[in-house]
């Protein structure tokens, strides 16, 4: 019997008759018995998730791996040719635009640029930036 002597012995001192005394003992064994399977249960669920945490471990890693393999610094290293045509393309472009500089620096400004305005005084200023003219409540 799965329940204790000490369970019998007070079931015992009850005042009940045989036949509920009796279904009484069955029903605590029986849950006795879904109790022993829960637990059961609970440590097949607790052994398959720690699995499955392995398993993700070993595939986050594993993923890691073939991430730096495809994306690390020596695929993307450039091949000599490579690395002849970026630089005359690097120095192409920087005298293209050092020499676009120099023209837009002889070029006068012209009539339509806006000057600028006053700044707007704090207590007509309606930025939601500005915190200045928020009202503070004293405590």
């Amino acid at each position: 019997m799965i329940v204790s002597m000490n369970s019998l012995t007070e079931l015992d001192q009850l005042t009940l008759d045989a036949a509920d005394k009796s279904q009484l003992i069955a029903w605590i064994q029986a849950l006795v018995i879904q109790a022993a399977d829960r637990t059961a249960q609970l440590q097949a669920n607790t052994v398959e998730l720690n699995r499955k945490d392995v398993k993700i471990e070993a595939l986050t890693f594993e993923l890691a791996r073939l991430r730096r393999i495809q994306f690390g610094a020596k695929n993307e290293t450039l091949s000599p040719l490579q690395r002849d045509i970026f630089a005359e393309t690097l120095a192409a472009d920087s005298a293209a635009s050092e020499v676009e500089l120099e023209q837009l620096a002889d070029v006068e400004p012209c009539a339509t640029v806006a000057k600028p305005q006053r700044p707007v005084p704090a207590e007509k200023c309606s930025c939601i930036f500005c915190i200045h003219h928020i009202p503070v409540a004293c405590c």
